[in-house]
């Protein structure tokens, strides 16, 4: 029997037939210019192992609704305006707040031309802009995972931080049966809060960190849905001990949609931006030129991640 699911029209997403009663298939929309490829490129790397993963061209990811765990498989629709999203479950629940999670992750729904026409103007990064004006600022589909991730992330490299989100995720996440390795549910604040972190590869400050901020999102000090104002942000995160400007202005972009972080201290922005223009900026100097890149410093920020060599060395 071939069925289809609609899903609410407001989104923007378009449903297509499914034959099979534990899946589905949805076609969710894009503002163009977009390229799937980008966003997969900066999460490849950064995947927690046993709950998500980027395989080929197709980002995977396993959650739970009403204790029924289902697996979302992404990819291009290579249509020029969709991606195509499969869920698999035993069920056929409703898969709004899933699809909503998708589309701030993979920031489907911002317009990159107004950072775009602003970027393309300045002699440092404007080939950027103009010669990749699809690149977005790939998001988050946890507030609280994210950020964790980020907080791992410290004077760490990408690998690293990578493997040991995966040991938390395994250690302290709750495990459920997909007859895939997808099968865990990163912790949730409580959890974190009082775990014990032994045996994750991590320092003693950075446990303590970790717990201290669960304990602070636990309690609501740290509010991690509300937009607030980027400076005030940063000033609240970085009154928790272990915390600095680097992880709050990266939080700030990913956890918390802002366009106008600038983390510059990030070695890969300044590596980057050193590159692109033969000079040697440091953090400050960095912080002193992104002024004119406002309000799409977070932009500029992405641009420099995963800007070419060839762009970089030119």
């Amino acid at each position: 029997m071939v069925r289809t699911f609609h899903i609410p029209s407001d989104t923007g997403d378009v449903p297509i037939a499914a034959n099979s009663n534990t899946a589905r298939q949805l076609l969710v929309s894009y503002v163009q210019p977009y390229s799937f490829q980008q966003l997969l490129d900066h999460l490849r790397p950064r995947t927690t192992p046993g709950v998500e993963r980027v395989e080929g061209n197709v980002y995977s990811r396993v959650t739970v609704q009403d204790e029924t765990p289902r697996i979302l498989h992404v990819e291009d629709a290579n249509d020029g305006r969709h991606l195509r999203v499969r869920v698999t479950s035993q069920t056929d629940g409703d898969v709004t707040d899933d699809l909503e999670r998708l589309r701030c992750l993979f920031a489907v729904d911002e317009d990159p031309s107004f950072a775009v026409a602003h970027l393309s103007q300045d002699p440092f990064i404007g080939r950027l802009a103009t010669e990749r004006p699809w690149v977005r600022v790939p998001r988050c589909w946890d507030p609280f995972e994210t950020s964790i991730r980020i907080i791992i992330g410290q004077q760490i490299s990408v690998a690293a931080a990578t493997t040991i989100s995966g040991r938390i995720a395994a250690g302290l996440g709750q495990q459920i049966s997909t007859g895939s390795d997808l099968d865990r549910i990163f912790p949730s604040p409580e959890v974190l809060a009082n775990a014990d972190l032994s045996g994750m590869g991590l320092t003693e400050r950075r446990k303590t960190t970790l717990q201290n901020f669960s304990r602070a999102v636990t309690d609501g000090t740290i509010d991690l849905e509300s937009s607030q104002n980027l400076d005030e942000m940063e000033k609240h995160w970085c009154t928790l001990p272990g915390i600095g400007p680097w992880t709050a202005q990266v939080a700030a972009m990913r956890v918390l949609g802002h366009d106008d972080a600038m983390p510059s201290s990030d070695l890969g922005v300044l590596r980057s931006m050193n590159r692109l223009t033969n000079q040697d900026f440091n953090p400050k100097q960095l912080e002193n030129q992104s002024r004119i890149w406002r309000p799409f410093r977070s932009w500029a920020a992405q641009h420099l991640w995963q800007a070419p060599e060839v762009l970089r060395s030119t």
